[in-house]
Order: C-alpha cells, then sequence, then structure tokens
C-alpha cells in the first residue's frame, strides 16, 4: 500500500540538521514513502539554498535579507520568496502542510514554532531555544491547539521513545547523558588556553558550530535540561546529567519499579531525525548499525560542576524562569561568536553568563523594550521574551573582560 503524501517545510535547510533532514527525505522516498518539501528556509547561505530549490521544487522560501530574496526572486519566478523573522512565521502558516522541521539556530526559531503550533500542526523540533527561550508558550499553545512536538535532538528523542514502555506517572526521573565535549580532560587552569578550532573538534559528533561549543562548556546540557522539563512535563529536580563519553546511550528513563530504560544508537543524527519522520513507524534507514560487539565497556561518570560552571548558570536561569532563560540563551549565543571571533577566552564564555545574568536580575524590572501594538496576551509574552533577547545580546557583546 503507498505511504500518503505528505508535505514538509524544512526551517534551517541548509544547516547540519536541515541537510541531514533532507538526506533523510530522500532515503525515505526511495523506499515508497512520499515526502514533499513544499517550504525552504535559510538565513544568509543562498546558493545552497537556491541548489535545494533546483532539486526539490518547494513552492515557498524564505531567506534572511531582502537583498538576498531579490536574487532568489529573479532566478526562482515561480517561487514564492519571504524573508526575514516576518517571512519564518508566513513560511509556517503555509496551507496543507503536514509537517514543520524546525532547525533554525536561536531564538529566531521561538515565532514560527508558536505559528506552526496554533494552526494544530506538527513541529519536529531541533530548535531548542523554541522551549529554552519560550517553554511555556509552547506548552500553553499544544494544549489550546492540539498540535504536536516530536524531539529531534538525540537525547530528547533518546527519551521519547523509551516513556513508549510505560505512563509518565510512573517515570522516577529521566537521565540526559553527556559525552562531556572535546575538554573532558583538560584541566581547568588549561581551558583559557584553548583555541576555537580545538573546541570545534566535537569527539563523537558532526554539528554546528554554536552547538558544538556549547556542548565544551556544557551549556547544551543546561538547555537540554530545561527541554525536557517542558516536553516531559517533569520538574527539574527529576532530571539529571551522566557523563557518558562514549556517546552510545542518548538517554535513560528510570521507572519507580527501579527500571532502567536506555535507547542506544550510532552517533548519527539522522537516526532521530528519520525516527521524527516516520513516527510512531521504524523504518530501515540503511545507516550503520552499532555493533555491539565492538564495545568493550562504557563508562559513565559524574558531571564536574567545577569544570563546567555555565551548567549551574544555565540551570540557575532555568529555575528562576521568566525571562531568565532567553536572557541566558541570547548571550550564550553572542559570547560563542565572540569566543569563535577570538576576542575571548574560552572561560570567558562561562564567566559571562554568570554576570549577564547577575545583571538581568536587576535590569528585568526596568524593560522597556516591549512592544506596545502587541495583539494579544501572547503576542505580549512573545514580544517581552524577545526584547529581553535584545538586551542580552547587547549587554553580551560590550561586555568586557
Amino acid at each position: 500500500m503507498p505511504c500518503p503524501e505528505r508535505h514538509v517545510i524544512i526551517l534551517g535547510s541548509t544547516g547540519s540538521i536541515g541537510t541531514q533532514t533532507i538526506d533523510i527525505i530522500e532515503r525515505l522516498n526511495q523506499r515508497g514513502y512520499a515526502f514533499s518539501v513544499v517550504g525552504l528556509a535559510a538565513g544568509k547561505n543562498v546558493e545552497r539554498l537556491a541548489e535545494q530549490i533546483k532539486r526539490y521544487h518547494p513552492y515557498a522560501v524564505c531567506i534572511g535579507k531582502e537583498t538576498e530574496g531579490e536574487i532568489l526572486r529573479q532566478r526562482f519566478p515561480k517561487v514564492r520568496v519571504f524573508t526575514g523573522e516576518k517571512g519564518l512565521r508566513e513560511l509556517a502558516r503555509l496551507d496543507e502542510v503536514d509537517l514543520i522541521v524546525n532547525a533554525l539556530v536561536g531564538a529566531i526559531g521561538l515565532p514560527p514554532t508558536l505559528d506552526g503550533l496554533s494552526l494544530g500542526r506538527t513541529v519536529a523540533l531541533a530548535n531548542k531555544e523554541s522551549l529554552v527561550v519560550g517553554g511555556e508558550l509552547v506548552t500553553k499553545f499544544l494544549s489550546e491547539y492540539g498540535g504536536a512536538i516530536l524531539p529531534i535532538d538525540s537525547e530528547h528523542n533518546a527519551i521519547f521513545q523509551c516513556l513508549r514502555a510505560g505512563r509518565l506517572s510512573e517515570v522516577r526521573r529521566v537521565i540526559l547523558t553527556a559525552s562531556g565535549g572535546p575538554f573532558l580532560r583538560v584541566h581547568k587552569e588549561e581551558l583559557d588556553r584553548v583555541r576555537p578550532e580545538e573546541a570545534l573538534c566535537h569527539p563523537n559528533w558532526a554539528m554546528g558550530s554554536r552547538v558544538t561549543i556549547d556542548s565544551a562548556t556544557m551549556v547544551n546540557k543546561g538547555f537540554e535540561v530545561i527541554e525536557a522539563h517542558f516536553l516531559f512535563h517533569l520538574p527539574y529536580e527529576r532530571i539529571s546529567i551522566i557523563i557518558h563519553p562514549d556517546s552510545v546511550i542518548h538517554s535513560f528513563v528510570e521507572y519507580h519499579d527501579g527500571s532502567l530504560l536506555a535507547e542506544l544508537a550510532s552517533p548519527d543524527m539522522r537516526i532521530p531525525i528519520q525516527y521524527a519522520l516516520t513516527y510512531p513507524k521504524r523504518v530501515e534507514t540503511g545507516l550503520p548499525r552499532l555493533d555491539l560487539e565492538k564495545i568493550s565497556r562504557m563508562e559513565f561518570e559524574t558531571l564536574d560542576h567545577e569544570h563546567f560552571p555555565a551548567f549551574a548558570t544555565v540551570l540557575k536561569a532555568a529555575k528562576q524562569g521568566g525571562t531568565s532563560p532567553a536572557v541566558i540563551n541570547a548571550a550564550d549565543e553572542v559570547l560563542v561568536e565572540r569566543f569563535l571571533e577570538g576576542g575571548i577566552p574560552f572561560t570567558g564564555i562561562a564567566s559571562g553568563l554568570q554576570t549577564i545574568l547577575s545583571r538581568w536580575e536587576s535590569a528585568e524590572a526596568n524593560l522597556k523594550e516591549i512592544s506596545s501594538d502587541a495583539g494579544n496576551q501572547d503576542e505580549v509574552i512573545l514580544s517581552t521574551l524577545l526584547a529581553a533577547d535584545r538586551w542580552a545580546r547587547k549587554a553580551a557583546r560590550y561586555l568586557s573582560f
């Protein structure tokens, strides 16, 4: 029996997750699926987006700047071309869309997630900022409009799979695994001197530059705790972290009866991407499989908070709630950029986050950038979060070390 056609939008189509999603769609279509890519969005890689337009024939796309949008309009006159943040939202609201894959990086991914959910759509989510920045809004939209989120992050996808074995009320805790990144065995006194190219060499995963640096600082794991909190409706006290350098086990779910369920797979993001695309079915991937006979041992260790001080700062912001996670996310994005540009030391990311969060605790009451013409309460909340994001970016850009 042929599979019904599914219309897909890929936000962030030229990035790591976006290109791997396209690879999986091609593989699935060769196996009888009928995924049709009807919308694509990229930040600034206009040439790669143009190549994708030629190959997949979407009827609408979005690019970051209007000048790049005009280039695409001239080259593809039959394609609707949107631009900027407004364009992302218009793309997410296109008619006859079955699935939105949100692989954007940054808070810019939150509004289109909300737009998709407001129409009752399914969002395959790799944009962690949607939940880090706007977790409460996302939860509200899920409740009110009946959409769904399928997590793509390997850790949350693993938990999502393990939760199929029991009820949420039967869960004692979830345990997110962390590789420890490239500096797990580097003495903390030496971290001031590590170079960007060293930080970008993740031992197991092929990811975008920001996520790779966030893995090295363990900021990414803090964000994943926030994601798990909102995705699985668990208090922070029931979400744990364990260092697992092998990256074979992607996460655990511990049930009240003492059963500990884990999801194991090769460290290949295409596996959780495919699970999100074909859920609830499991089908052949054609990807390399995990060879248990070649795994002589699997190691686990406790997270060293002194070695990874940024993790505690992110968790503090998470527990404060409100706009604090939005601030820590925006500040981190800028501080990572400054590190990659050679402007601050690696350890400046963690110290900068602590400083910015401390300043925000005093500045929040004086925030005056909130849009006064937002149409409804949800838009007011979104405007507040995005204003906090702007404040943090500016503060982090000019923070002195």
